[in-house]
Parts: structure tokens; C-alpha cells; sequence
């Protein structure tokens, strides 16, 4: 048996130092205070102080977590990884997650709908993009694909026709074969699938522009015709740029004259 001799409270508010027969022993949180009943002249066995450090790690544990929680939502992969990383131990740290559980601070239903909100209003990510994101922050599939297929698609056209748009104005140089090409590239790297890239593409209602292509392609001949010894060599450049057979011949026959 050891008997408490003194408590000394700490620098930070809520917390205590403990002194078992005159030598520090061990720091409290003031709830494990309270709920040990812990005072002045209070015996302890060996088995009630391994107890009691035991809740005051976990205890310990929770405060870390909900100050965690307390910047923005968290997943319980998130706080897990958290915790482990500050070296609590498994026991302490599974029944964090259960209380946080139990008192609705973890929920990665409530996690996955905020999520999915913040990235239709603040990116312009589509669907395979927000899932890749939730999947690595640890959120289940099952839960991931009932939120995703709750999404308004209006919402989804809105946002990749916006991302679109700017898109189209940054590839002003390019052939409009190859700005479209890019611009579904694009699109489909952004997380949409092609029934949203063909509704955005339509939407936009863009055409080709045959003198403004002509003149494009003239610039582009000016700046690499010197690169290449021969012209079947040019030529099947400026095809992989997105440029009509004929149109190239037109242009570099008019080079000749």
C-alpha cells in the first residue's frame, strides 16, 4: 500500500501531481481526481495505481482527440492515426474512438455528406476525384458511394462546365481536335465520368473557327518548319496536333508561293 501525501496542483489548469509516501509519483487529470476520490491520506494498492494511470492514458487520450476534433470533422482512420502517432496504447485508444462514437463526435456518414459539400462548393472535383480523397482519409466505401449517389448532378454539370470554360480559354493556341481532346482530358482527371464530360462539351456548344484554325496552323508551321528535314515529317506533326490533312497541305503550299 502507498498513501498519497500530497496533491499539487500544475501550471496547467485541470491538471495535478500526485505524491505517493512523500515522492512525486504520477499526474492527474482533475476528472480522474474526482473519480478516484483521490485526497490526502488515501491509500492506494498497487493494482488501484496501475487503474488509475490506466484511465488517466485514456482520459489523456480523449482530450487529445477532441482537441483534434475541435479545427474541423475528422474520420476514425484520422483520429486513430493521431493518437497511435502520440504513442497511446491500443486499449486506450480503442476506447477513445468508442466514446467519441457514442457521443456523435466521430461519424463518418455526418463526415463523408460535409465533405462531399465543401468540394462541390470550394473545387471543382469531380465524383472519382472526392471518393479517392475520402477512401484515404478512411472513410468506407459502402458510405462513400450512398452519399455520392445522393449528389444533385445538376451540381456536378454546374461545376465541371465552369472548370471547362476555363480550360477552353487556356488552350487558345491549340487546334479545336486538340482543345477538345485536352478538354475531356481534363475533365476525366477532375473526377467525371463521360455522361457529365459529353452533357459539359454539349453545353458549351463550341464550333471550329476554319479561318482562325488556318491561321493557327500558319503560326505553328513558322515556329517548328525549321525541325524537320522533310515534309511528310512536318506534316505528320502538325497532325498529331489536331490539324486537317488538307488543311496543312494548304498552308504549306502556300508557303511554297
Amino acid at each position: 500500500m502507498a498513501k498519497i501525501t500530497k496533491i499539487q496542483a500544475q501550471k496547467r489548469k485541470g491538471r495535478y501531481n500526485i505524491y505517493l509516501d512523500g515522492k512525486y509519483s504520477f499526474p492527474v487529470a482533475e476528472n480522474t481526481l474526482i473519480e478516484f476520490r483521490l485526497m490526502n491520506g488515501v491509500e492506494l494498492t498497487d493494482g488501484q495505481i496501475k487503474e488509475i494511470q490506466s484511465r488517466e492514458n485514456v482520459n489523456k487520450a480523449y482530450g487529445d482527440a477532441v482537441n483534434y476534433l475541435s479545427y474541423q470533422l475528422r474520420t476514425e482512420k484520422e483520429i486513430k492515426e493521431y493518437l497511435y502517432k502520440k504513442e497511446y496504447h491500443r486499449d486506450a485508444v480503442d476506447l477513445t474512438i468508442d466514446r467519441l462514437k457514442d457521443l456523435h463526435y466521430i461519424d463518418d456518414e455526418n463526415y463523408a455528406q460535409s465533405f462531399i459539400n465543401t468540394q462541390l462548393r470550394m473545387s471543382a472535383n469531380g465524383p472519382k476525384i472526392i471518393e479517392q480523397k475520402m477512401l484515404q482519409k478512411g472513410v468506407p466505401s459502402a458510405v462513400i458511394q450512398n452519399k455520392l449517389d445522393e449528389i444533385d448532378q445538376d451540381i456536378l454539370v454546374e461545376n465541371a462546365i465552369e472548370f471547362a470554360k476555363k480550360q477552353v480559354r487556356k488552350q487558345k493556341r491549340a487546334s479545336f481536335k486538340q482543345m477538345l481532346n485536352k478538354l475531356r482530358q481534363s475533365l476525366y482527371q477532375k473526377g467525371f465520368n463521360k455522361e457529365i464530360i459529353d452533357e459539359t462539351i454539349n453545353h458549351l456548344d463550341l464550333e471550329p473557327d476554319e479561318d482562325e484554325e488556318l491561321d493557327k496552323l500558319r503560326a505553328l508551321v513558322k515556329k517548328v518548319e525549321h525541325r524537320y528535314d522533310k515534309p511528310e515529317k512536318l506534316i505528320h506533326y502538325l497532325m498529331t496536333k489536331g490539324y486537317h490533312f488538307d488543311d496543312i497541305k494548304k498552308v504549306l503550299e502556300e508557303e511554297i508561293e
